[in-house]
């Protein structure tokens, strides 16, 4: 018996054009998709929507919840309040030298801002719980969809339970329960979750990926044949990136098991052939120069500092002269497009999100000099703002020729 969703999707990836024979000889083919304004067919591929109306309800109502508390609870009114209490306390609303934990302690005292932090925390884990209940409860289904594309194309799937696991990546990042390497639906719950609760209203996760794809320059010669999506989690950008540039050998790797195994059960399902496998963004096992493009989104801050000082010098080495590295993720310091808010309130939230949003690394990450730290392992670094990539946070690197 056919899903509402497998419907959807057969019926949208018969509708999606196809590349024909003269195109297939194209270096790189580079189809343009704009992320919010797309065909039914493609939403409807990209739809990720529980089958039972019980399971869809309960996670509607999730994302209602934490869309009040997003912007509802105290609302525009916040930075008023918040400025008032500070005046209160005789403490500046600007710049502050006081520690993080401390502004969070501090910020507690006021009462709107500790019903957003209790709320924010229990909405949360209401999202993680509706979804892991929907595929825990039918766990040998899923476990049976995920193990007959195990061995199936397109693409490929490369899973390494034996690796070492750095002690980075063993932490139920996001308050996820299991985080990316210790729970089997993992890839399932984290995409389902944010499609649907995260995004609030919008249902518009994988349109991000689109975008960022979309995002991506190319390197100056043109030539895309091959892509590596670093830190790839569930897969979204790494088809992303394969539905830009169809005849590009694309592969998407992270540390989660998990996280792979649904990113290439996914593939499956939209027919793109895309390579998944287990491994480690400091040891990617390619050869050096293997790479056009290696991109990153939001990996950076889920590791720690002395991993990103290994990872690094490992994008470089696997990309081609020319190549471009992609990254983005959250502001740091030495970026001037996006300086970092150092208020009291910032500070407080920053501290919130590593603390009870489970970030233990994001400090660190925050004050690391990114793009000094790409120039050290021998980028060109560009901090330029496109027109096109609607993230200023964005930051391009290319290997030297």
């Amino acid at each position: 018996m056919l899903s509402r969703r497998t419907i959807l999707a057969t019926s949208a990836a018969a509708a999606v054009a196809t590349v024909g024979p003269s195109q297939a000889k194209a270096a790189s083919l580079d189809i343009k998709i704009d992320p919010y304004n797309q065909t039914a067919a493609q939403k409807a591929l990209h739809a990720a929507r529980f089958e039972k109306l019980d399971q869809e309800s309960l996670m509607s109502f999730a994302e209602g919840f934490k869309s009040w508390n997003g912007k509802d609870l105290a609302g525009r009114g916040q930075r008023r309040i918040t400025n008032a209490f500070l005046r209160s306390k005789g403490l500046p609303i600007g710049r502050t030298e006081m520690g993080y934990e401390e502004c969070f302690n501090l910020m507690l005292e006021e009462p709107s801002f500790a019903a957003k932090i209790r709320f924010n925390r229990s909405a949360q884990a209401l999202m993680w719980d509706r979804a892991l209940r929907a595929f825990h409860g039918e766990a040998d289904k899923y476990l049976g969809l995920m193990e007959q594309t195990d061995n199936s194309g397109p693409g490929s799937l490369e899973l390494n339970p034996d690796m070492h696991l750095p002690d980075y990546t063993v932490h139920e990042i996001h308050a996820q329960p299991g985080g990316y390497v210790g729970n089997p639906f993992a890839g399932w719950i984290y995409h389902w979750a944010l499609t649907q609760a995260f995004y609030q209203a919008r249902n518009q996760y994988d349109e991000v990926f689109t975008a960022i794809a979309q995002d991506c320059v190319k390197p100056v010669d043109g030539q895309v044949r091959r892509i590596l999506d670093l830190g790839c989690g569930s897969g979204l950008s790494t088809m992303a990136y394969k539905e830009r540039f169809p005849n590009a050998e694309v592969w998407g790797i992270d540390a989660g098991g998990p996280m792979v195994r649904y990113g290439h059960y996914e593939a499956v399902q939209r027919n793109l052939d895309v390579n998944f496998a287990q491994r480690l963004a400091e040891d990617t096992k390619f050869p050096d120069g293997h790479f056009d493009i290696v991109a990153d989104y939001l990996l950076f801050h889920e590791v720690t500092v002395p991993a990103a000082e290994q990872i690094m010098p490992e994008i470089h080495r696997i990309l081609r002269p020319g190549g471009v590295f992609y990254h983005d993720d959250s502001p740091t310091i030495g970026n001037p497009n996006v300086p970092m808010s150092l208020t009291i309130y910032a500070k407080a939230r920053a501290w919130e999100d590593h603390r009870h949003n489970i970030e233990p690394w994001i400090l660190g990450y925050r004050h690391t000099d990114f793009p000094e730290l790409m120039r050290q392992a021998g980028f060109e670094v560009d901090l330029t703002i496109r027109q096109n990539v609607h993230r200023k946070r964005a930051i391009f690197g290319t290997k030297s020729a």
